[in-house]
């Protein structure tokens, strides 16, 4: 218990009845919670406009928070989440956030606040205001997703809680949201344009909610993208570098969707879905900051079709020139003859033009064209002599 007159909290020993220990101090204390698993002890400091955090094992205090004018009551959340602090000079509440040990927001309610408790399911907070004769309620916040969006605004958030019909106002900050829908336990909100971290809160009839963190995520930059080709079925694995990716949820291969893996901020990889047909499409990345920046492109690219050789035969010191005929042999990335790569040039979509490398044996040969769609080996097509 608090004792105002000496600046003090006094444990009690519930079994006997004594007190076991003064922690010293505090200033003017008036309110104090446990949270629920006891490890702390919250004590408002009337006389210093402060809050003290008290370790209960050690019986001292380990932190002391700035909140608001004579500070009376104090409540705590189920989940020990957050503490609420009735300020009864300056007509507010402070929340505070358990883990961080910060204040998140202050909340207007009646004039001289002073009790204070929190609904059992932590969905709202009751105030008794003892200058007005009123009770205020904070309407209690559940859930709030997503949790991040561009700064441009426009990301529809989805809030659930208690009480929430006839919401009029859905701030973000200092901002306003327009509101999309609202029933008693959900309202929908279109996200202003903003930056930073933004405090969301819902206000209805019943009064001001505890507020939700939202942040505004910049844009990011897709600078580059490897391999920039591969075959119109897919399933191939590309990398996307740039900035800023590490909240990228999709890319975008023309209207073909595809889910990254994030490997770090500065990169991404991905499969690439299948075409219906080859063709060169724009790629787009989206995160939190919505559409990358930077201008990416891939082409897909269908399997190479090798028809022949100009010559099938040759002597095994290799050097002999040979036209490799077929069709989608622009990306060319390899010829080889029995697994032994050849210099080649290409000449067109249909014409490779190669240099025979050396034969490790007399006799005949496959040989292969790799390209960005793919392979294609003729088999026993050249002989060595």
């Amino acid at each position: 218990m608090t004792n105002h007159g000496d600046n003090t909290l006094s444990v009690i020993d519930t079994a006997t009845f004594t007190v076991v220990a003064t922690i010293p101090g505090l200033s003017a204390p008036v309110g104090v919670a446990a949270s629920t698993d006891t490890l702390h002890l919250y004590a408002a400091n009337s006389g210093a406009n402060t809050l003290s955090v008290i370790d209960t094992a050690s019986q001292t205090i380990t932190t002391t928070i700035p909140v608001g004018t004579t500070p009376w009551g104090v409540a705590i959340t189920p989940d020990s989440s957050e503490v609420y602090v009735s300020n009864n000079g300056s007509d507010t509440v402070s929340i505070i956030d358990a883990t961080t040990d910060t204040v998140t927001d202050t909340i207007a309610v009646g004039h001289k606040p002073a009790g204070i408790a929190v609904t059992p399911n932590g969905l709202a907070v009751f105030v008794a205001n003892s200058g007005s004769n009123s009770v205020s309620v904070i309407q209690a916040l559940y859930k709030m997703a997503p949790t991040l969006g561009p700064q441009s605004g426009g990301t529809k958030v989805t809030i659930t809680g208690t009480s929430l019909s006839g919401v009029t106002a859905v701030q973000f900050g200092t901002s306003s949201a327009a509101v999309i829908a609202n029933t008693p336990n959900k309202v929908v909100a279109s996200s202003p344009p903003g930056s930073g971290i933004a405090q969301v809160t819902v206000t209805t009839a019943g009064g001001t909610s505890n507020p939700k963190p939202f942040q505004y995520y910049p844009s990011g930059n897709a600078s580059s993208l490897s391999p920039a080709a591969g075959p119109t079925a897919g399933r191939n694995i590309v990398t996307i570098n740039g900035a800023l990716l590490a909240t990228a949820t999709q890319v975008l291969f023309g209207t073909l969707l595809a889910v990254p893996q994030v490997v770090s901020d500065q990169q991404l990889t991905v499969d690439v879905p299948p075409a219906a047909s080859p063709g060169t499409v724009p790629v787009s990345v989206t995160t939190a900051g919505g559409l990358t920046t930077g201008r990416l492109s891939y082409t897909y690219v269908d399997p190479p079709q090798f028809g022949g050789l100009s010559a099938t035969s040759g002597p095994l010191v290799g050097g002999t020139v040979v036209d490799l005929t077929g069709k989608n042999l622009t990306t060319a990335a390899a010829v080889s003859f029995n697994g032994v790569f050849a210099q080649f040039s290409i000449g067109s979509d249909t014409v490779l033009a190669a240099i025979v490398p050396p034969g490790s044996a007399p006799g005949p040969v496959d040989v292969t064209v790799t390209t960005a769609g793919g392979s294609a080996t003729l088999p026993d097509a050249y002989t060595y002599t």
